[in-house]
């Protein structure tokens, strides 16, 4: 009607539908979410690349590739050779789309469209494949929780706890095996952002926040384990899986896990001492130590620290395994959920790129911290030491620090941007082969 009228009185009608232009601000948002997974499907598809296109070709002998997750039932459908590509192809993709769930997650929790959020994501895919790759019962987990964690925010902004409830029963209903820890782990998020918040902490609005996201997620999780139970019931009668009851033993230190991050590799051997596969990238990792150094309330920085201090603390806990008796092949799957502290690091890294650099006495002073770390890693290495890893890990962070500053002066801002979007992407492949293969296979 508003058409003809427009027509009538000789004006153009409006536009509407499909027609209609988006918002600048929504039609970034969506570049942005198109090039986080670009990206992070590229960042996949390079280390499956540096493994000469091979599946699962790190895989520890033995392991079972079983049906881990709905998605993987598909499989079922092709001939029984094909079943491992398959798997791989939907790992790929499922890797790629958790970096652009990440960056959906960003996009909404910082209320910015900031294209730099795209390397992060693809240092998160990138993540999601290197872990996964060794244990596939995670990868739905790491998609699912980006997702989760924008939910979260959505009801502590006192938004519908729908969304929410919906998510975590598909968490459960999914693969219950992997729920559990994701759903502490958005309660603990709640507890974090609420710490997080400017201005005076306000105990009655803390403790009433905190219990509408606890209400928001136990519908889905009870009406999920209600369907769910019988069939984990049948199948632990049928002596399909066994509770460990022995603790597995981790016998990594953690200042081993912390040169490893830098200058090592991980091996079938650290999974089996119980190292959690936590690779974003050194460079990743470095803007995420300066979110410590820049203008972030003293209270939030102390709440970001308890909070990564006691997921990374976790993976020190002696928990008990499930043992899974898939045919001929036996595989003891122990909780440890590295993809948890990964995002922690990628947000404390968008939250660095996001608001004004950290001052360069600040960035200065943190070379203090870098000296006393280097000084142990002669002895905590050992024979693996070399001084080009002490020299690339100083020129990553003097590069991350310049281009910072860089982003931040007029005329520099896009120059800046880029050169340090291909620093983190070079290093998140680069890091992730040594990662995944000790080297690069290719050259």
């Amino acid at each position: 009607r508003a058409a003809r009228l427009c027509r009538r009185a000789g004006q153009h009608p409006p536009v509407t539908g499909a027609r209609q232009a988006l918002p600048p601000q929504a039609r970034r948002a969506r570049q942005t979410l198109a090039l986080s997974f670009a990206l992070s499907l590229g960042a996949v598809l390079a280390l499956y690349l540096a493994g000469g296109w091979r599946p699962y070709v790190n895989a520890p002998a033995g392991f079972h590739y079983g049906v881990n997750s709905p998605f993987e039932a598909l499989t079922l459908l092709l001939p029984p050779g094909w079943w491992v590509l398959a798997q791989q192809a939907l790992l790929i993709l499922r890797a790629a789309l958790a970096g652009c769930a990440m960056g959906y997650y960003l996009i909404r929790h910082f209320r910015s469209s900031c294209r730099m959020f795209a390397p992060l994501c693809a240092g998160y895919a990138a993540a999601v494949y290197t872990g996964c790759i060794i244990n596939l019962v995670w990868v739905d987990a790491a998609l699912l929780l980006p997702l989760l964690l924008s939910a979260a925010d959505r009801v502590l902004r006192g938004g519908g706890w729908h969304p929410l409830a919906a998510l975590c029963f598909l968490c459960v209903a999914s693969n219950c095996y992997t729920a559990w820890p994701l759903c502490l782990f958005c309660l603990l998020y709640g507890l974090w952002q609420q710490l997080a918040r400017p201005g005076r902490l306000d105990g009655r609005a803390f403790g009433r926040a905190v219990w509408d996201l606890a209400r928001a997620m136990l519908p889905g999780m009870l009406l999920a384990v209600i369907l769910v139970l019988p069939v984990v019931v049948l199948q632990y009668h049928s002596d399909a899986f066994q509770f460990v009851a022995d603790p597995e033993a981790f016998g990594f230190e953690p200042m081993e896990l912390a040169y490893c991050l830098f200058f090592g590799r991980y091996s079938a051997a650290c999974a089996a001492n119980g190292m959690p596969y936590l690779y974003i990238g050194s460079a990743a990792l470095l803007l995420a130590l300066c979110y410590f150094l820049g203008g972030d309330s003293t209270r939030a920085k102390f709440a970001a620290a308890a909070l990564a201090a006691g997921v990374a603390a976790s993976y020190l806990l002696e928990l008990p395994g499930v043992s899974w008796q898939n045919g001929d092949d036996l595989a003891v799957f122990p909780f440890r959920y590295g993809f948890l502290l990964s995002a922690m690091l990628v947000i404390f890294a968008a939250d660095t790129l996001v608001h004004a650099p950290p001052p360069t006495p600040a960035l200065g002073a943190a070379l203090f911290l870098a000296a006393i770390y280097l000084l142990g890693y002669q002895g905590t290495v050992g024979s693996a030491a070399r001084t080009w890893r002490l020299a690339a890990a100083a020129a990553l962070y003097l590069g991350c620090c310049v281009l910072l500053r860089l982003r931040a002066k007029p005329g520099w801002q896009r120059r800046a941007a880029v050169l340090l979007a291909l620093l983190l992407l070079a290093d998140v492949v680069a890091s992730s082969c040594i990662t995944l293969y000790g080297g690069f296979l290719w050259l």
